[in-house]
């Protein structure tokens, strides 16, 4: 057990652990200390040299790096601090070319509110970074050099955390610039957590919102339809650009402020990873008979799969081959429900609003595409869509909630906690529970394919029980955690995986036979979806937790908690897919392939 000290701040005396540094301190106790290069999810930094504070016998230091000492004497706000702060801040400026007015972080930007709270003429040392270039990687992350102001933070999230080392660090003094690595070696996934660590907005998601804002703009006179889907997460992080509680959900607040913007629908990506579920389900199934290679991975996190593609592609076999839950229920929206409302899959425009960038990147392959069409048009992230709200004055705290469109309106609970790490791994695995029950009853799954009503087959097979509903050993933040389930009567060991440091690990530890699982589970970012590289600022594992706990409750608290018993899920298979394997394969799944460096472009500023 740690000793605890006896410290002084600002004349106020406080206790600490003997490890804590004095930031630490001050921050637990509510003491305002700016900070640009200190994050929670990585170690100190110690670079941008904001966080000073004076400290009896010692002078000015950095709050970030000294620990914090028994009978210590720190004061965080005398002039001498103020000014120091105010010296390296203007210095920062110098390095961060301005370009507020186009950046979606103009209204969450820590570096302008320090300048605004310091009264800082960030004019004063001309912008040495002005010339520098901006690179697009693969035309799905952007990276602005000429707003980087060098804190390393990009470089150590992609190098240590998701091991795809692709920031390199060249030059020193005031020639220091952090660019994209040359190695052939290496690629960028288009993860985004270079974009959600990243402290001034220089690297972003390539925006999508500027193309959505024109078509509202023109819809008066276009024929086309326009459809908004939101994903899970969305509805438990967008609320703090807002500066509501972490995890509140917005459901209808989001329903209503999508029909503000124009859109003609307003649909639910839950109700696509319902099908996600229900297609993973019978894959699983399908896969465990066949007794093919195991494991089989999940594929729903775009940047996992471009992570497999291009550094294990010996692992492309293991990927399910069911598709993502936004690619799914867009489909849906432009076949089955585009004949139900007499509209041509051309004449539907699919905006997806993600947590995530790669989705960016996913929705732009060969493999996503249905008649020739892109199955979803656009793909704008959570800060994009709250960027769009604030452009058209849309005052999202205060519209009164509404319900989102069906029949892609509502979903079961298993789809709403594809957000969280482990959710798509429990949703699938209750729907497998009761799919092998049926199975084992019946001697087939035809009455799962041909969509035949829940509630029918039980009451036809009364010896039926009522199929698993919870496997909370599969839930929680952790890099890799592994459990053993059982689902009809089957013995799986499972695997699940959040952050790509943890998959490169553990796809190591597979192949070195240091261990061995039935299905494992990947999701490119910290948490899952709800630390997705598109999710609003700051984040951290306390924020990611109360998003995940809020899906969690939702998923509680509804009466349908499981794929199979979601009515319209049912009806497309028993009237539209119909027990056709040809179109189910057609619509439902895609296949990968080995990836080439996609690289980079520089475009000169």
């Amino acid at each position: 057990m740690q000793k605890k000290i006896k410290i002084t701040i600002n004349h106020k005396q406080y206790f600490s652990q003997e490890s804590q540094t004095i930031l630490d301190v001050c921050q637990a106790n509510g003491i305002d200390i700016p900070t640009l290069c200190k994050h929670p999810d990585l170690v100190i930094q110690g670079k941008c040299r904001i966080c000073l504070v004076e400290v009896e016998g010692q002078g000015i230091i950095t709050a970030c790096t000294q620990t914090a000492a028994d009978g210590m004497e720190i004061k965080t706000d005398t002039l001498l601090v103020k000014r120091a702060r105010a010296v390296n801040l203007e210095m920062i400026y110098a390095e961060h070319i301005e370009k507020c007015s186009s950046c979606i972080q103009e209204h969450s930007c820590a570096l302008k509110d320090y300048a605004n709270q310091y009264g800082l003429k960030i004019t004063r040392y001309q912008d040495r970074k002005a010339k520098l270039p901006a690179w697009h990687f693969g035309d799905f992350i952007q990276f602005d050099s000429s707003k980087c102001i060098d804190c390393g933070i990009c470089s150590e999230v992609c190098t240590d955390k998701q091991t795809c080392d692709f920031y390199q660090t060249i030059n020193k003094g005031y020639q220091t610039q952090t660019k994209p690595t040359d190695d052939p070696k290496k690629d960028c996934t288009y993860c985004g957590q270079c974009v959600v660590h990243c402290p001034v907005g220089a690297v972003q998601g390539v925006p999508h919102w500027q193309f959505v804002e024109e078509l509202l703009k023109n819809k008066k006179t276009s024929a086309k339809t326009l459809v908004a889907q939101i994903a899970p997460s969305i509805r438990v992080s967008i609320g703090e650009e807002y500066n509501f509680a972490y995890g509140q959900i917005t459901s209808g607040q989001l329903a209503a402020s999508m029909r503000a913007l124009g859109f003609d629908v307003a649909f639910d990506v839950s109700a696509g990873a319902d099908f996600t579920s229900y297609e993973e389900a019978l894959e699983l199934i399908h896969w465990l008979e066949a007794k093919k290679d195991r494991p089989m991975f999940t594929a729903c996190c775009p940047a996992w799969v471009k992570f497999v593609e291009f550094y294990y592609p010996e692992f492309i076999s293991h990927l399910t081959t069911t598709r993502s839950p936004h690619i799914h229920s867009a489909i849906i929206t432009k076949t089955y429900w585009a004949e139900l409302m007499g509209k041509k899959p051309q004449d539907i425009i699919v905006v997806s609003i993600m947590p995530c960038t790669a989705k960016k990147q996913e929705i732009s392959l060969t493999t996503q595409r249905y008649q020739h069409l892109p199955i979803v048009d656009y793909v704008v992230t959570t800060r994009e869509y709250v960027y769009l709200l604030r452009r058209a004055k849309i005052d999202f705290p205060k519209l009164a909630s509404k319900e989102l469109d069906n029949p892609l309106g509502n979903s079961s609970g298993a789809g709403v906690i594809y957000g969280a790490s482990g959710g798509v791994m429990e949703s699938a695995l209750r729907s497998a529970d009761y799919m092998l029950r049926v199975k084992k009853e019946t001697g087939s799954l035809k009455p799962i394919i041909n969509g035949e009503n829940y509630q029918l087959i039980k009451n036809r097979y009364s010896r039926i029980s009522q199929s698993r509903i919870e496997f909370t050993q599969v839930r929680g933040q952790q890099g890799i955690k592994e459990a053993a389930v059982n689902i009809g009567g089957k013995n799986l060991r499972v695997a699940i995986v959040s952050g790509l440091g943890s998959a490169r690990k553990l796809i190591e530890n597979i192949k070195a036979k240091k261990c061995q699982y039935d299905y494992v589970e990947v999701m490119a970012c910290p948490g899952g979806c709800i630390g997705g590289g598109g999710q609003p600022l700051p984040v951290s594992a306390e924020i990611r937790a109360k998003r995940a706990a809020a899906l969690y409750n939702i998923d509680q608290n509804l009466v349908i908690r499981v794929a199979h018993e979601n009515k319209f899920l049912l009806t497309v298979y028993r009237d539209y897919f119909k027990g056709r394997q040809e179109l189910i394969e057609q619509l439902m799944h895609c296949q990968y392939n080995v990836a080439n460096r996609a690289g980079y472009k520089k475009i000169t500023n």
